[in-house]
């Protein structure tokens, strides 16, 4: 069986596969921008942003294969 692909945009809320992690908001899906044989960008990952239990703001870049949505 194949996984269904899942897409990402901004303001969606993710939380990390596996592990009990926070609930975080898409800040934005990074792309880097280049052509090759018709293929024009690749997924450089996906920006989240949330805030710690000392309401310190912390940001990080995920593999889109490590999040899922809440």
């Amino acid at each position: 069986m194949l996984d269904e692909k899942i897409y990402f945009n901004p303001g969606d809320m993710v939380t990390v596969k596996n592990i009990d992690g926070p609930i975080m908001v898409v800040k934005a899906v990074d792309k880097l921008a280049f052509k090759d044989n018709n293929r024009e960008r690749s997924l450089l990952g996906i920006t989240c942003f949330w805030f710690t239990k000392n309401f310190e703001y912390q940001e990080t870049r995920f593999n889109t294969k490590d999040l899922i949505k809440c």
